[in-house]
């Protein structure tokens, strides 16, 4: 058994407490930009989200010390606060990044962190981009390191340890108090899939209380809280209670490269499997000028994994955007009236337009059971009226690693972002803001960072 002196807990912590911005490279600091941009812009949008509203309002009414900045009205709450309410909005839309083989979405919980401290005390740009690398490669490290997941959202359930381990850094605390900070997180660590079964908009809020959580856990750690040093393989640790951790590839290459640098930017506003499907169908209609009119019916095979997530029979619910999220037959449906999946065809109206449920009645799922694939492949078969047999067969996403989006379409689908919602910026501001984190490791001082856009 390993002493606790060994355990991959306290090797991430030193890891996190050592790491300098001389030791990143030119292509990974390109990378940590885009991902940020991404991860702002998208909670802009998901300003536009059902329930993010009033859950503002309550936090904004429970008041306290003005610490950090929401970052979409630029009211100051305590740095708790704002990373809770920064992190609901950027996760509302489903809209952020994820990286597909660890299934980690690592930017909603560890920027709405890290924003919260870098406004409530100074850091440079370059401490800011180095703080978050570590964060979000810690995330994806111990997320990489389940190998199997019986329904934790993993992004919350570990993203909390990533979050208190980064909070404390930013805080000075040297490897001791971070390893101190991630064993109190332990108390923290919670989530789980079924609120994305259920359609449940809580299931917006999880990563959220992951990046809260991970910052009181630092700030509780300053204070002398002691807390488990073997938060992972003790007896009544993370590995014996919840998941066992694979250590050996939650660590491999630690240092030497970067998991974080093959995250997938998302395309489309909805659950990474749904993203298949939606291109499959996207180019059929193109290909064949296909309309609702000429259908006669639809199906659409995807892998065990995805029918779990997004293959129940479409069912408004509580919480139509959810569900519209959550559902390949309503994304498949929006493609085939509207020719496209974007921002506003999740907005509420959209989804509860008759003319979706009339499209879903022809839209028949099947599992296929020899795919082990978690997002792909996925095939759309649509038989037309005339008795002509279309199909296509995905099994590359745009986005992913292997096909990523391009500098002017993450700059694209950021200016599309910034300027929607009820928060909308100008396009000029927008502009600036896009500047501003491409020159980011310029900044002298992060307070002034949303006073330089």
């Amino acid at each position: 058994m390993k002493t606790p002196e060994s355990s991959a807990s306290r090797e991430l912590a030193q890891w996190v407490s050592t790491l300098q911005y001389s030791d990143l490279n030119a292509e990974l600091i390109r990378d940590a930009k885009r991902y940020i941009l991404d991860a702002l812009a998208v909670a802009w949008a998901g300003s536009r989200a059902m329930g993010t509203e009033p859950v503002h309002a309550w936090v904004i009414g429970q008041g306290g010390k003005a610490e950090s900045r929401v970052w979409l009205t630029g009211e100051y709450l305590p740095a708790t606060s704002a990373a809770f309410i920064n992190g609901i909005y950027a996760a509302a839309l489903d809209f952020d990044s994820v990286h597909d083989q660890a299934t980690s979405h690592p930017d909603i919980v560890i920027i709405p962190a890290l924003m919260a401290l870098a406004d409530r005390q100074p850091m440079h740009g370059k401490d800011f981009l180095t703080a978050y690398i570590a964060g979000a490669e810690m995330h994806v490290r111990l997320c990489m390191g389940i190998t199997h997941n019986p329904g934790w959202f993993m992004t919350s359930t570990l993203g909390v340890f990533a979050s208190a381990a980064i909070s404390a850094r930013v805080l000075g605390l040297d490897a001791t108090g971070i390893h101190t900070a991630m064993g109190i997180a332990l108390s923290r660590a919670a989530g789980t899939q079924q609120s994305l079964v259920e359609g449940a908009l809580v299931k917006r809020l999880q990563s959220a209380f992951a990046a809260r959580d991970g910052v009181e856990a630092a700030f509780l750690a300053q204070c002398g809280i002691t807390a488990p040093k073997q938060m992972f393989e003790g007896e009544r640790g993370f590995d014996n209670l919840y998941e066992p951790l694979d250590r050996a590839r939650a660590l491999s290459g630690l240092g030497q490269s970067y998991l974080l640098q093959t995250l997938t930017l998302k395309n489309y506003p909805s659950c990474f499997c749904n993203h298949a499907a939606i291109v499959a169908t996207e180019r059929l209609v193109v290909e064949h000028k296909l309309t609702t009119d000429q259908m006669a019916n639809c199906t659409v095979r995807i892998t065990p994994y995805m029918n779990r997530l997004v293959g129940a029979q479409f069912a408004i619910g509580d919480s139509p955007q959810v569900a519209a999220q959550f559902s390949v037959q309503y994304s498949i449906a929006s493609i085939l009236l509207r020719g496209s999946f974007r921002l506003q065809d999740i907005d509420t109206a959209a989804v509860l337009d008759p003319a979706v449920m009339e499209c879903i009645k022809k839209i028949n799922i099947e599992i296929d059971q020899t795919e082990s694939g978690k997002f792909t492949p996925a095939t759309v078969i649509i038989q037309t009226k005339s008795g002509e047999l279309l199909s296509c067969t995905v099994n590359e996403i745009p986005g992913t690693p292997a096909h990523p989006l391009d500098d002017e379409q993450v700059r694209t689908k950021a200016m599309t972002c910034l300027t929607s919602g009820p928060y909308a910026m100008t396009e000029v501001q927008a502009r600036k803001l896009v500047a501003r984190i491409d020159a980011i490791d310029q900044v002298e001082n992060m307070q002034e960072f949303w006073n330089l856009v």
